[in-house]
Parts: structure tokens; C-alpha cells; sequence
């Protein structure tokens, strides 16, 4: 019986120097999979997750919860340090090929689980890349802390400013008039929701090329480098390497102006965007579950199989719960809906006519807050 592989590929930044990009990871993987007389079942791909984050990896995360459900039963990289980040995730790899019997194959090596000596080789490997890992991050740590001491910018073009051959920064006109334009109309008392709208309709985006939102020209006015000074983890220091657009008395104001907590209007955070989400733990290990997207797998044999909106568990020593979110936003929302109607009355301190007048005067407050916002939020 044919051996249903799934192929991983984490593809980090290739400021990581290794140079491995997707195709190549795939294709090297593809030709071990027949080679071994396994059969590519699905592949699963991570972009742009470094070794050295803890970003969540969805694919990751799905294909573990393939091989969960008896769809993946082995599994080829490009080498093991593509698979797990850590020596943890790397033992409950080997966990589950003990549970399952999970084959486990690398370009770089083949790797069996079923033995001590290939777990010794895995652990060898995952051991010695998390040391690489510590090295890169501390060679890095040291790079940006001498660049900051010395006041150079780091990273992307900023707006106002344009890169040098040499990658320092030159002043940008266009922009720089821009910035000095909402500096003065902030100061004067402009909303930064009605510069914004401004700004889109003039075309003037920002240095990605996309259209001013609110808290972006937030942040873009509250940067210590519009009056020329470096800062590095939130603290000043020294002079950067570049001209100042305002002068570090007026930054001062438009900042003591963003920062004043009685301008903020909502400091709620993003809503969630499933309904249960923080809120609905795992049955078997007890951490919150999280939503998962609907997608399509496809079969062997041609077919597609429709995986809806889930809640799962996604810690990689559990994954041992998923349920259908329809289901359990349902099942939820009933049973909330009716002990609100069985007992709304006396939650709310056992007066109707008080709270059908507090219902109201919570409604005409809202009416008022929306309208204040409009006028005077960010």
C-alpha cells in the first residue's frame, strides 16, 4: 500500500544566508518521496517564518492535525531544522511518529523515528541548529546595537527620506513637505481621520504604496527620527545619520498632543474575529482554542474534501481537539440567549422598567460617543 507523504516547507527570509528557496525545497523533496515509494498526498508551506520567531506556522499546524486524523502518514523536509524550531517541538514529533507510527524523512539524511539511533540523529540535529539559531540571534542582537550607537537606520525606507547608494538616507522633498503639512494641521486641531481621507484622494500613499490609515499616520508623526534623533528599544540614543524634517521642539508638541490618553476614543484593541475566540479552551489539555480557515484538501484520487471553520486545539503537545465552529457558535449562542431571558431581569438588578431605561440611556450614550468620534477621533 502506497505511503500518503506530506510535504513540508518552511521558507524563511534569505537574510538567513542559506539560500533556499521554494522550489528548490520542493523539488529536492518531491524526487526523495519517489525515491522512498511514498505518494505526495498534500504539500504544506510556511513563508517568510524564521527560525529565530515564534510566529505561528499555520501550515505546520495543519499538517500535524492531518497526520492526527490518519491523512498524513509520513512526512518529508528538506532537512529537520525546516520541520521543528525547537528541541520541544522536535520531541513531540517524535511523540506522535511513537503514537502513529509517523515516517519522518529529510533531504539531508534519512531520519527513522522507530529507532533509538534515528532519534538520537534528530535530537544531534535539532540540538546543534537551535545552537546555530542562539548564535544568529546574538551576532544580530550585536549588529543593530552598534548601528543604533552610531545613529544609522536599520530596515525599510522610511517616508520623508530616500535611500543613498551607500543605503543612507537623503531627505525625500515631496514627502518631507507632506510630513511638515500634517504636523501643522494636527497642531491646529485637524483629526487624523480627515488628514488621512485628505491625503488619499490627493494619491499620496505611503512608502509601501499604500493608501494613510489613521494609525499609520499615528505612527508616522509620533517618529523621533522626524526631528533627527535615534532611538533604539524606545530610548533615545544619540543623532541620527540623516537631516531632520521638524525641529525637535515641534516634534515635541505633536507628540505630547498624539500621546494625551483624553484624545484616545477606543482602547478596546481589535475585536476578535471568531466568536469564541480566548474564550473556548481545550477539553484535553485546557489552553484556548483557536479558529481555523475553511480549506479545500484534495484527494488521491482527484477528488476535493470541503474542511470547514474550526476550533482547535493548536499546542503542539495536545491538537487532540477540533470541532466544527457553525456547531459551537450555535450551541453557545442558544444557551447564552436563553439564561439572558430567563434571567436578564435579575442580572441587570431585578427592575424591568430600570433596565429597559437603562438599555435606552446605554443606547443614547453610544449614539453620542459614535458622533463624538467622528468629529474629534484619531
Amino acid at each position: 500500500m502506497t505511503v500518503p507523504a506530506g510535504i513540508y516547507l518552511r521558507i524563511s527570509r534569505d537574510s538567513e544566508g542559506l539560500g533556499l528557496g521554494v522550489k528548490r525545497q520542493r523539488a529536492d523533496c518531491e524526487k526523495l518521496v519517489k525515491r522512498l515509494g511514498w505518494e505526495v498526498a498534500q504539500v504544506y508551506e510556511d513563508n517568510e517564518v524564521s527560525a529565530t520567531r515564534a510566529k505561528p506556522r499555520p501550515a505546520y499546524v495543519r499538517m500535524m492535525q492531518d497526520v492526527e486524523r490518519g491523512l498524513i502518514k509520513a512526512v518529508a523536509v528538506w532537512d529537520v531544522d525546516r520541520l521543528t524550531r525547537t528541541p520541544r517541538e522536535l520531541e513531540d514529533v517524535i511523540d506522535q511518529a511513537d503514537r502513529l507510527g509517523l515516517k519522518l524523512a529529510s533531504v539531508g539524511g534519512d531520519i527513522d523515528l522507530a529507532t533509538e539511533q534515528g532519534r538520537m540523529m534528530a535530537r544531534m540535529k535539532g540540538t546543534v541548529a537551535r545552537y546555530e539559531i542562539e548564535q544568529q540571534r546574538r551576532r544580530l542582537k550585536a549588529k543593530h546595537d552598534e548601528l543604533a550607537a552610531n545613529g544609522a537606520h536599520i530596515g525599510k525606507r522610511p517616508f520623508g527620506w530616500e535611500f543613498r547608494p551607500d543605503r543612507t538616507l537623503a531627505i525625500n522633498p515631496e514627502e518631507a513637505a507632506v510630513i511638515r503639512e500634517c504636523v501643522d494641521r494636527v497642531l491646529s486641531g485637524q483629526a487624523l481621520w480627515k488628514i488621512c481621507n485628505d491625503l488619499n484622494r490627493r494619491g499620496i500613499t505611503t512608502s509601501t504604496g499604500r493608501a494613510w490609515q489613521t494609525v499609520v499616520l499615528r505612527q508616522m508623526l509620533l517618529r523621533w527620527r522626524n526631528c533627527g534623533v535615534r532611538t533604539h528599544h524606545g530610548k533615545e540614543v544619540g543623532p541620527g545619520q540623516w537631516e531632520p524634517i521638524i525641529d525637535r521642539a515641534t516634534h515635541e508638541r505633536v507628540v505630547a498632543l498624539l500621546t494625551d490618553p483624553g484624545r484616545r476614543s477606543n482602547n478596546r484593541g481589535t475585536d476578535p474575529k471568531y466568536l469564541l475566540t480566548s474564550i473556548a479552551l481545550c477539553g484535553a489539555c485546557g489552553r484556548p482554542l483557536v479558529g481555523t480557515n475553511e480549506y479545500t484538501y484534495v484527494l488521491k484520487n482527484g477528488r476535493t474534501r470541503v474542511y470547514p471553520h474550526t476550533y482547535t486545539c493548536a499546542h503542539a503537545g495536545c491538537m487532540k481537539v477540533r470541532r466544527r465552529m457553525a456547531d459551537v457558535d450555535e450551541t453557545v449562542t442558544s444557551v447564552v440567549l436563553t439564561i439572558l431571558e430567563r434571567d436578564g431581569v435579575r442580572l441587570l438588578g431585578g427592575d424591568p422598567a430600570a433596565a429597559a431605561h437603562a438599555r435606552d440611556r446605554i443606547a443614547a450614550l453610544e449614539a453620542k460617543l459614535a458622533l463624538a468620534a467622528d468629529q474629534f477621533a484619531d
